[in-house]
């Protein structure tokens, strides 16, 4: 504690912590070793313990001073402030001496502990400071001795480290030297595995640089021949879309000549017909005035008639009175001349000239006789050829001559036989043309190059399954319209051949509106009968059933319901152009015409339904009724259905005119039957289930579609023979169908105008055409010179031609069969 404290008075304050005495005591000297602390002194004055000090070293420590060795104790001491509590007892003088001495002693104690602790506080200080600088002293030292210490520590763990180190490095060095010897040894292996491994790369790459030479020059070569055919192909595109230009113009303007002619021979038939109504009323007025005219002539003949017959009753009567008077004469002369020569000659000269005067008008009546008999005669013959010509007219009588024929007396008619049948069946006893003498003749003729290179074929004799030529008949190729055989004889073996398709009309969900629901009928009629479609039904005849129910309702709108078939509109493969085209439409549910624009026309329309859909609001009285795609309300009313030519028919004209459109409904119905998707996938599905079904091998059978119009599809020509052969020999129930729509070289559908000289050609060749760009198909049947029936296709899916050159080709392979004998 500082000195300044015991000088303000701070000795006075009483120390709880000091136990205060009861009694007075004096101190002696054994009883302190030091200065006596003042009773009332602060413990922390009295008694508070040096602060300590940092031990110094031995070597410089201090030696300690004698004050600091005392220790005063003031336990004893009473404080003043306790002494004055107590009761004053009873002193005599020498106790009051005895305590002023003691106070004195008390006074003079405080002094000397003030002092001893002043003292002992600057002696603190000094020791303090001393321990300080000996401390820092000795921190100097022990950080010399720690350093110099750390150093020795940190030579001999260099030294230790480095010993280490050597070890290590002569260690390492082994082991360098032992990786070495090892990496050496791996090395060299290594280095003769690398020789060995450079020199088969060397040796592969040599083969590989030989090989990569040869594909570069078969590349160079097919780029080459790819170029030219890509050359060819884009001619033969741009012939083909000439071509097809032309063909569409030249269709144009066939419809334009054939409307035209129509136009003209309508009005040639309304000519001829006004006409002949002006020829027969003139015939009429004719007959007429020459009825009147016979009437008059009758009339004057009977007068004529009568008055001859009254001029003959006159004669007969003169003349009998004549001979009565010559009689009279005769008799009065017998009696006497006198009579008569009373008569005179006057009266005989009298007589005379009647008797004269009446045979001459006995002659003129007979010149009038005449005139009335040949007028009879001529009378009956134009009755006899008024009632032949009115058998004529009527269909009565037996006669079969001309009214204006010649006849012929002594003509001698020929005796008629019983007719030999236009078809006669195929001669069992017909020889099999022998394959190596039909290889012979068809493979220089399949070799023109207007084939290209990818080419398949094969035949086969129908009766016996025998395969007379085949050239990569297994490889799948693109079928074009080939591919509707497969659907065909898909239809009939899965459908019935004789069932139809319904299109129906129902009520619509608001007073006035109809809906057309599609039964995918493409061959819906707008004409009444069909242009297009032989046997088909006809919107007026829907049309006239609706007008019915309703009861005179007007019709407001109407809705075209194309639920019947689902997916897109177009198959996977179809190009941009193909739908709508000339020959293709988007397949729906609902159309008309076969969606073509005008009936009889080839354009299609791109919106099938919705032209349905307006052809019956034409066809109800309401052509500016809206039309709009949707849905038949549940459970609606119908209102008129009608049917669609058998099954049967419809795969005939499918096949005849390569009818897409159609073609491809019929595969949504057998893919319905199956209980497949109404799309092109399920379409395409049920159609190679018909045929696994049928026993044929559809190995390499993929179809994207069914008309054959996507470059998708793959069919193999041993296949399309297969259908063929079982449509021609009845092994399949109802395939036969097949045949009545195969179109016949040189006389109807696709083959009409196709024919190629040659003693088979044309009218022996039955076959299916498929035509897309660079692709040229036929696949059918032909007869034999020798009366052979044979199943071939032919499929060019490489054609570098025209189309009219690859199509010619086709025709005359196809012409070679029918005239083979090949024997």
């Amino acid at each position: 504690m500082p000195s300044s404290a015991a000088a303000d008075g701070d000795a006075a304050t009483s120390d709880p912590s000091v136990p205060a005495a009861t009694e007075p005591t004096t101190s002696t000297a054994d009883d302190v070793e030091g200065p006596a602390a003042p009773a009332g002194a602060e413990p922390d004055e009295a008694t508070a313990e040096p602060e300590p000090v940092q031990p110094a070293h031995p070597e410089t420590t201090a030696p300690a001073t004698p004050e600091r060795a005392v220790e005063p104790s003031v336990s004893e001491q009473p404080a003043p402030e306790q002494s004055a509590e107590q009761p004053a007892p009873q002193v005599t003088d020498e106790a009051a001496e005895a305590r002023r001495a003691a106070a004195e002693q008390a006074a003079a104690d405080l002094a000397a502990v003030k002092r001893w602790a002043a003292e002992r506080a600057a002696a603190e200080r000094v020791a303090a400071e001393d321990a300080e600088r000996a401390a820092a002293a000795q921190a100097e030292l022990d950080e010399a001795d720690v350093e110099r210490a750390r150093a020795e520590q940190a030579a001999a763990d260099l030294a230790a480290v480095r010993e280490w180190a050597a070890q290590q490095a002569a260690a390492a060095r082994a082991a360098e030297e032992q990786a070495a010897a090892e990496r050496a040894a791996v090395e060299e292996a290594e280095s003769a595995r690398v020789a060995a491994e450079r020199a088969a790369v060397e040796q592969a790459e040599a083969e590989r640089a030989a090989a990569e030479r040869a594909a570069a020059d078969r590349v160079a070569a097919e780029r080459a021949a790819e170029e030219e055919a890509a050359g060819q192909r884009a001619a033969a595109a741009a012939a083909m879309a000439a071509e097809r230009a032309a063909i569409e113009q030249e269709t144009a303007e066939r419809a334009a000549a054939d409307r035209a002619a129509a136009a003209d021979r309508a009005a040639a038939e309304r000519r001829a017909a006004a006409d002949r109504a002006a020829a027969e009323r003139r015939a009429e007025a004719d007959r007429a005035e020459a009825d009147r005219a016979e009437a008059d002539r009758a009339e004057a003949d009977r007068a004529e008639a009568d008055r001859a017959e009254a001029d003959r009753a006159a004669g007969e009567r003169a003349e009998r009175e004549d001979r009565e008077r010559a009689q009279a004469g005769r008799a009065a002369g017998r009696r006497g001349v006198p009579e008569r020569a009373a008569a005179g000659p006057g009266a005989v000269g009298a007589t005379a000239a009647a008797s004269g005067r009446r045979r001459a008008e006995s002659g003129r009546g007979g010149g009038r006789l005449v005139k009335v008999l040949a007028a009879a005669v001529l009378a009956v013959v134009l009755v006899a050829a008024g009632v032949v010509l009115a058998l004529d007219l009527t269909g009565g009588g037996d006669s079969t001559v001309a009214e204006d024929a010649e006849q012929v007396p002594d003509a001698v008619l020929p005796e008629l036989t019983d007719p030999s049948p236009v078809l006669a069946p195929l001669s069992a006893e017909a020889p099999v043309p022998d394959p190596t003498a039909l290889a012979a003749v068809l493979t220089p003729l399949l070799a023109d190059p207007v084939f290209g290179t990818d080419l398949s074929a094969q035949v086969v004799d129908v009766a016996t399954g025998q395969v007379l030529f085949d050239r990569d008949a297994t490889d799948p190729s693109t079928p074009a319209s080939t591919a509707k055989l497969l659907t065909a004889l898909a239809a009939v073996t899965t459908l019935e051949p004789t069932d139809t398709l319904s299109t129906t009309v129902v009520a619509g969900s608001a007073p006035g509106e109809v809906v057309l629901v599609g039964g995918g009928d493409p061959t819906l009629s707008t004409t009444a009968p069909s242009v297009d479609y032989p046997g088909a039904a006809t919107v007026a005849d829907l049309a006239a059933q609706v007008q019915q129910a309703l009861g005179g309702q007007p019709v407001t709108s109407v809705v075209v319901d194309n639920s019947l078939f689902s997916g897109p509109l177009t198959a996977q493969g179809w190009g941009a152009d193909d739908a709508p085209s000339t020959y293709a439409a988007p397949v729906t549910a609902t159309a008309v015409d076969g969606a073509r624009q005008v009936p009889g026309n080839t354009p299609r329309s791109g919106s099938p339904g919705a032209d349905a859909g307006a052809a019956l609001a034409a066809a109800l009285g309401a052509p500016d009724a809206a039309v709009r795609l949707g849905a038949a309300p549940a459970g609606a009313r119908t209102l008129g259905s009608v049917e669609s030519a058998p099954v049967a028919r419809l795969v005939e004209q499918a096949l005849t005119t390569s009818d897409n459109l159609l073609t491809e409904s019929l595969a949504r119905h057998v893919a319905i039957a199956r209980g497949l998707p109404a799309t092109f996938d399920g379409a395409g599905q049920a159609i190679a289930a018909a045929l696994a079904e049928a026993g044929l091998d559809t190995t390499g059978l993929a179809l994207s579609d069914a008309s054959g119009l996507s470059r998708d599809d793959r069919v193999p020509a041993g296949l399309l023979v297969d259908v063929v052969q079982a449509a021609a020999d009845g092994s399949i129930p109802d395939a036969d169908l097949l045949l009545s729509g195969l179109p016949v070289a040189g006389y109807d559908g696709t083959l009409t105008d196709r024919t190629a000289g040659g003693p088979g050609s044309p009218g022996t060749v039955r076959a299916k055409t498929g035509t897309l760009l660079g692709v040229n198909d036929l696949a059918g049947t032909v007869q034999t010179a020798d009366g052979r029936l044979l199943a071939f296709a032919v499929l060019a899916d490489g054609a570098t031609g025209s189309i009219a050159a690859t199509e010619t080709a086709l025709d005359v392979v196809a012409a070679a069969l029918a005239g083979c004998g090949c024997r």
